[in-house]
């Protein structure tokens, strides 16, 4: 009789365990599944925090690269035109439209702090993980090139054009029309700049340093675009 209330004891001892056990390994299984749902949540917010502002800065982009595509075809027009064909207003906005510096600065704040924080390996896609981890290169080497131009052309364009040219105040801000004499003078006085050969040879370094934005331009549009798309299909996969 004692020998089989041991072993009944013994099996309802044995069963408390597997009972306990059972418990505890749904208790880590459910546990898991809800650090997964908050990892799947937290992992959501990013992918659309990164679409919105990639999205936002594919249009600063293309609003930026069509100011330079504008700036390079004033260069282009003045190096192939005889300005003394061309009105005053013609050519006041080609010289002026080659002077524009214009950079491409996008909003980076959710990249940052998704790169920064290491939340980046929230992102289940390895594919998309890895064009957002080498998105900041194309856009350095994109920005290398406008700051390239932007200091040839602050160094160099800029001192020719105040050296050699009377700013008048009122006229360069719009502030009061020129008459007559006026006009024909300052067309003669920017006509002489255009065709002088150090003015002409600033153009050619000018459009030589813009060259590389349009080399670089379309690569960083076209990875942005990339990003975006994947970002996209990602969030639908968890809608």
């Amino acid at each position: 009789m004692d020998e089989n209330k041991t072993r009944r004891y013994l099996k309802y001892a044995i069963g408390e365990i597997i009972l306990v056990m059972i418990g505890i390994l749904l208790a880590l299984q459910v546990n898991n599944w809800n650090q997964e749902r908050q990892l799947q949540k937290e992992e959501v917010k990013i992918l659309k925090g990164l679409h919105q502002e990639f999205s936002e800065n594919l249009v600063r982009f293309d609003d930026i690269y069509a100011k330079q595509e504008s700036r390079w075809k004033s260069i282009e027009t003045l190096m192939s035109i005889k300005p003394k064909e061309f009105s005053l207003d013609s050519l006041t906005t080609l010289t002026k439209g080659v002077g524009d510096q214009y950079t491409f600065d996008p909003f980076q704040g959710m990249y940052n702090s998704i790169i920064n924080s290491g939340k980046i390996e929230l992102i289940s896609n390895d594919s998309l993980k890895k064009k957002i981890s080498r998105f900041q290169d194309l856009l350095n080497d994109y920005k290398e090139e406008e700051i390239n131009t932007m200091n040839f052309t602050a160094n160099n364009f800029y001192p020719f054009i105040i050296n050699n040219s009377a700013i008048n105040f009122n006229f360069f801000y719009n502030k009061m029309k020129m008459n007559d004499d006026e006009k024909i003078k300052y067309k003669e006085e920017l006509i002489k700049r255009i065709e002088s050969d150090t003015y002409g040879n600033l153009l050619i370094y000018i459009y030589g340093y813009m060259r590389e934005i349009f080399t670089e331009g379309p690569i960083l549009k076209d990875e942005m675009i990339s990003i975006i798309n994947l970002l996209a299909s990602e969030i639908e996969k968890h809608n």
